[in-house]
């Protein structure tokens, strides 16, 4: 592999008679050829004292490293199933550095038939081998976390509070890189109080680095060939106590999200899986802005970099994806999508992308002859049917806000008139480019788009064709293209122009010329909308941060992206927005890490991710620079 590779090395199987399978490179086995179901039992539920030690718990967290064929999350589910009380949950979070296909978990599944209906419904979510974190969807009591790639890189990215540990890795003398002492340290750093911890290795390096970081440790009768087991319970006292996750807003708290498009509906969408009610409130209605045309893209951004945040958009992708097969598949088709190369220097970044696996094969696809990036498993939505399918029954208000204000640990929203529209203890903000007075939000670029739509054009590409502009076929008869991208200092109007539909034309000439050539411009329809984007062209998601308060706390600020975190933020005030020409595709896996934020659960979003993309960062960065003058 070279420096820059930027995929996952595939699991090397060696399948036994039985139909068990083995790794090719360390010769050790998955699961024990005697009852592998039982094994799981005996080592890891029995070993963590489940269920008993979830009996009441809100929400139990479950770390595991090692994830192979499933096996030990399939038997916890099927045991939560069987034990779960009603409005429990369970989050199982597991690392794996090369994943097996679904066909390859499937073969080896045959082998426990009492398990099949969780198995079947684990693979239909089973994200593609993309190095990263992924979330899956298995039922609203059940949420399972992948980390895709090497323990020692994605468990430090990990924010989590772990009650149970499962140590399933390969044997210590056969993976060392899974029972290092910078392993045990993440251990320990994630550990809640009086977390256990189960593992089939009883090795002395393994005994000795869990006392180290403050487990109790125990030799336990194994199962089938081993003679031992291991048990620990985490006694260490840490300096500050971590936060115990639940799945329960404090006192039955109140949630209020500003702004009806694609962010504020997968929002409204991910606090009703918990049970919570909000008020969504929109000036314009649902799918009033940028979110309001027939049909956009759903298509990953790809850089030739492995870093937390050049992963987290091709995870996001890979999100998206599965929230709206599960969710809206009505509104929602994978299409594919093709980017046409429009310089030598984007047909050089896209063979490096397909060198450097940025994406796996069946994903990723180089057509030499067109010089184009195929992208199979990309799609369209429909907006505006995506976002009435999610809000649902929500109580929504169709009134302007012009200021919120924090009055009692309540935020007020007020009309232009000084009329309270409503409060509510927590607010998210995503609300686009509209404004809203001393919140010190960070400023955002206002975009002006408007996209073009002609009918009657025959030989329609049967995929979005993406290149400097974009083209697809809306149905059988009309084609959209587009979009201008203006940078405006005021939202003036949405009047749909001409000269803006000779520009989308001259640019099609370019991209589909055969197409171009059957359109008279002053037929065309279209639609104008207004985007909002960040100063960095990143996405706003977190905590509005407290501005009069960021100019102490820049004081010991050094530039550090680790401590973007750590500035003061606004309670209860929380955004999602500077999405720009992306928000279909980051909306979800955003809404996703914003209500964990809230909750207090474990980020969906690799730690350095999340704070890249803080809305502190710039607030951040102002103060420090202040207090360098």
């Amino acid at each position: 592999m070279t420096a820059h590779f930027l995929g996952l090395p595939k699991a090397q199987l060696l399948w036994t008679e039985a139909g068990e399978p083995q790794d090719k490179i360390s010769q050790d086995i998955y699961f024990s050829a005697a009852d592998g179901v039982q094994e799981t039992k005996t080592v890891f539920l029995n070993g963590c004292n489940l269920p008993d030690r979830w009996s009441g718990q809100p929400l139990h967290v479950i770390a595991e490293l090692g994830f192979g064929t499933g096996l030990n999350f399939l038997a916890t589910a099927d045991l939560w199933r069987k034990t779960c009380q009603p409005r429990q949950k369970l989050h199982y979070i597991s690392v794996e550095g090369s994943p097996l296909s679904a066909e390859e978990m499937q073969r080896a599944h045959l082998r426990f038939p009492a398990i099949n209906k969780i198995a079947t419904e684990l693979r239909a979510v089973l994200p593609p081998a993309v190095k990263g974190f992924h979330n899956c969807h298995i039922t609203d009591d059940i949420q399972l976390s992948l980390l895709y790639g090497p323990v020692d890189e994605l468990l430090p990215q990990l924010q989590a509070s772990v009650d149970s540990w499962f140590l399933d890795g390969f044997a210590p003398a056969k993976n060392p890189q899974m029972w290092s002492d910078q392993v045990f340290d993440q251990i320990q750093r994630l550990s809640a109080p009086d977390a256990h911890l189960a593992s089939f290795s009883v090795a002395g390096s393994v005994r000795r680095g869990l006392r180290k970081i403050g487990f109790e440790v125990h030799k336990k009768p194994g199962h089938g060939y081993k003679r031992h087991r291991l048990e620990a319970v985490f006694t260490c006292k840490k300096p500050e106590p971590v936060k115990v996750e639940n799945d329960k807003l404090e006192n039955d708290k109140t949630v209020m999200v500003v702004g009806a498009g694609i962010a504020g509906a997968c929002l409204v969408h991910q606090l009703a899986k918990h049970d919570i009610d909000c008020l969504l409130i929109d000036g314009s209605g649902l799918a009033s802005g940028a979110s309001g045309n027939p049909v956009g893209l759903v298509s990953p951004r790809l850089d030739l970099d492995d870093t937390p945040l050049a992963r987290f958009y091709r995870t996001a992708f890979c999100y998206a994806i599965q929230f709206y097969q599960q969710n809206i598949s009505s509104s929602f088709v994978q299409t594919g999508i093709n980017r046409m190369a429009q310089s030598p220097e984007q047909w050089d970044k896209f063979t490096k992308l397909f060198k450097y696996k940025a994406l796996p094969d069946e994903m990723l696809i180089l057509n030499l002859t067109k010089q184009e990036l195929q992208l199979p498993t990309a799609g369209t939505l429909q907006p505006v049917k995506a976002i009435q399918t999610l809000v649902g029954a929500t109580d929504t208000v169709t009134k302007q806000i012009d200021k919120l204000t924090n009055e009692n640990d309540q935020w007020v929203a007020r009309d232009t008139d000084g009329k309270v529209i409503s409060s509510a203890d927590i607010v998210v903000l995503a609300h686009g480019v509209g404004e809203i007075a001393n919140l010190g939000l960070p400023e955002l670029r206002k975009l002006r788009g408007q996209i073009s739509i002609a009918s009657n054009i025959t030989n329609r590409p049967k995929r979005p064709v993406i290149g400097k502009s974009y083209a697809l076929a809306i149905d059988t008869e009309n084609l959209l293209f587009g979009a201008t991208h203006d940078r405006v200092q005021e939202i003036t109007d949405t009047n749909v122009k001409l000269g803006d539909h000779h520009r989308n034309l001259a640019e099609l000439e370019i991209l589909l010329p055969e197409l171009a050539g059957q359109i008279d411009a002053s037929t065309l329809v279209g639609r104008t909308s207004y985007r909002a984007a960040s100063p960095d062209l990143q996405p706003l998601a977190g905590q509005v941060p407290d501005v009069d308060k960021c100019k102490e706390w820049a004081k010991q600020y050094w530039g550090k992206l680790d401590d973007y975190s750590s500035a003061p933020v606004q309670s209860g005030l929380y955004m999602l927005n500077g999405l720009g020409s992306r928000g279909l595709t980051l909306a979800p896996i955003l809404a996703k890490a914003i209500v964990a934020d809230i909750l207090g659960h474990s980020s969906p979003l690799e730690k350095e991710a999340a704070t890249a993309l803080h809305p502190a960062r710039f607030a951040a960065r102002t103060a420090r620079r202040q207090a360098d003058k």
